[in-house]
């Protein structure tokens, strides 16, 4: 951007506009080293470079503050000083792009960091430095238990060895006690009847050869003996352990090594046992009509769950329909607050691209809709009367025709004056429909015509925007003639250099042979007198060149520097000339109330 004289270099680092007032330049120096502040208490220590251009400060924090947050967002952000503009501008996009998807709250646009809009960016660095922080000590943290745990696996202290040999010592002794004094299992309860908590508890601890606890007995049996019932368990018990041995677990074990036959007659063996211990056992009887009793209970209550299914499959029929009526209003009514904001929106971009040029165009405007809605009015409750007028008369006549009776004269009369003024206003509606439709055409013209009219705010983004391709231009022409530039000398290097290697080997190869006659190295030193006076003149010719080139550098910083002159003199003037504006303005105002007032006629 341009400078304005008198402002320095600081209004051009910060790409500001010459009509920027000081409060404008001030506030954006505040923001821009409070930003360089931030970076730096981040440890981003390149902010504190005072030769390095504001841009590529706030590019590169941004940059190095995405990578410092450990976030995958699959962009490239390799920041580089020798970066072109055109590299630097989609690095900018790049670092939008990676803003998005780490959910920053503070909005931002490729734009607002080329032209170095601090109050956008001041923001958004706040919030990068303090991921920044957040994600540093959580680094922190899990660097520092990986360190614990390494050294936990290679190292321990004095107190956590002695511990260990305390544990080891006492390990032995620990698994002797365990061993001696491990439950041993002495019988086993036959059958899957179920018993009640209580009972099952005293059950278990027969199992395993101890007493009952004191009280048991009596809490164990509701509404029966309790004594009576722990002797029934232990004669169960008992006849457990006399009979079904044979279903031990050495005795499985057994049979899985045996042969087929002799699994068979086991087999049967078992069924044999089986059959015996369920003939004549009168609680084995009393157990399956429990069972039954059980099933019956059972399905029982399955019915009645079937029936408690039923009611429930209705209920939740009822309630699908009243959720959906309830979701075809709320799609109504999202409908109707989206037509509602599609209004306030439009509404809000004709005041936004309201300006004194087109304001009475613009009223003229807002005039014709509201009166295109007062018709609209109109018609529809014009139609409504009509409509009611139509079905009382068609009622009435259906009411003459039943009654077989004709209308009085009066009536008729009336009704023929009726129908004439409908006719009347059916004309006047059409006619008033047509002056709508003609009103509309004009609204319509009157708002192509004023979006065809480009805003202040459009034209100057306009102008920011040539101005920034005229830049991006001029560096990548100046970066195209350094690469020519570079192609041509180190073109020359080698083309030099091979033509002294060339000299040198012809020298090295023809010395050896003209070494032993004298005229030939007469004749050899003649030789490479001529070689010589060729390269000295091919060095003057190298430096006359340089020279040319080096005047017409000087040449073309004298005149940079004198249009350089003319600009600064130009922006002195225009400001010059602004103030005399303003100070003519002022003597007029003063003469025009210091002049005496005419006197009337």
């Amino acid at each position: 951007m341009f400078s304005v004289a008198g402002k320095g270099e600081k209004v051009q680092g910060l790409h500001l506009s010459a009509e920027s007032s000081q409060e404008t330049i001030s506030e954006a120096q505040r923001l821009s080293d409070e930003i360089c502040q931030i970076l730096l208490a981040a440890g981003y220590f390149r902010a504190r470079i005072p030769t390095l251009p504001a841009f590529d400060k706030m590019l590169g924090g941004l940059a190095w503050c995405i990578t410092a947050s450990n976030v995958d967002v699959e962009v490239d952000l390799l920041f580089d000083e020798e970066m072109a503009l055109g590299q630097k501008i989609r690095l900018g996009e790049n670092v939008v792009a990676a803003l998005r998807k780490m959910r920053c709250p503070c909005p931002l646009q490729p734009h607002q960091i080329r032209g170095l809009d601090f109050s956008a960016l001041f923001p958004v660095f706040q919030w990068m430095v303090k991921q920044v922080i957040s994600t540093r000590d959580e680094q922190a943290v899990k660097t520092r238990r990986f360190a614990e745990m390494k050294f936990g696996g290679l190292h321990k202290l004095q107190e956590e060895v002695d511990d260990e040999a305390a544990r080891l010592k006492a390990l032995p002794i620990i698994h002797q006690v365990k061993d001696r004094f491990k439950a041993k299992r002495q019988f086993r309860r036959r059958g899957t009847r179920v018993l009640a908590e209580e009972q099952h508890v005293a059950c278990v601890l027969l199992e395993y050869g101890h007493s009952l606890p004191k009280g048991t007995c009596t809490e164990a049996g509701e509404g029966d003996d309790g004594q009576s019932v722990v002797l029934g368990l232990e004669g169960d018990l008992a006849a457990l352990d006399g009979d079904v041995d044979f279903l031990s677990g050495k005795r499985i074990g057994a049979l899985v090594g045996m042969q087929s036959d002799a699994i068979q007659s086991l087999s049967a063996e078992y069924a044999h046992h089986a059959s015996l211990y369920s003939a004549g056992d009168p609680e084995a009887a009393a157990r399956r009509g429990k069972d039954q009793a059980h099933k019956r209970v059972v399905a029982s209550i399955s019915r009645q769950t079937q029936v408690a299914q039923h009611k429930v499959d209705a209920r939740r029929n009822a309630l699908e329909g009243q959720v959906s009526i309830v979701e075809e209003s709320q799609a109504v009514l999202t409908q109707q607050r989206a037509s509602l904001e599609r209004v306030t929106t439009e509404l809000q971009k004709l005041k936004a691209v309201e300006t004194p040029e087109n304001q009475k165009d613009i009223e003229l405007l807002e005039s014709l809709v509201s009166l295109n809605h007062r018709l609209e009015q109109q018609e529809e409750a014009f139609r409504a009367h009509c409509k009611e007028q139509r079905k009382e008369l068609m009622s009435r006549s259906h009411n003459f025709d039943e009654e077989g009776g004709g209308l009085a004269p009066e009536e008729l009369e009336r009704l023929l004056k009726v129908e004439a003024l409908y006719s009347t206003e059916c004309d006047r509606m059409k006619k008033l429909t047509e002056l709508q439709a003609r009103k509309t055409q004009q609204c319509h013209v009157l708002k192509r015509k004023i979006d065809d009219v480009a805003s202040r705010a459009e034209l100057v983004q306009y102008e920011r925007r040539f101005v920034e391709l005229y830049e991006q231009i001029a560096s990548n022409l100046e970066e195209t003639r350094r690469y020519y530039t570079k192609y041509n000398t180190l073109t020359d290097t080698h083309k030099f250099l091979t033509k002294e290697i060339s000299i040198l080997n012809s020298i090295s190869s023809k010395y050896s042979a003209v070494s032993a006659s004298e005229t030939q190295k007469a004749a050899f030193l003649a030789q490479i007198d001529t070689i010589q006076a060729g390269v000295k003149e091919n060095v003057t010719r190298v430096e006359s060149k340089e020279g040319d080139e080096t005047s017409k550098r000087d040449l073309l910083s004298d005149k940079l520097n004198k249009v350089l002159d003319k600009q600064r003199l130009y922006f002195k003037a225009v400001q010059t000339f602004q103030q005399e504006c303003k100070r003519n303005e002022t003597l007029r105002a003063t003469v025009q109330q210091l002049a005496p007032t005419p006197p009337t006629p």
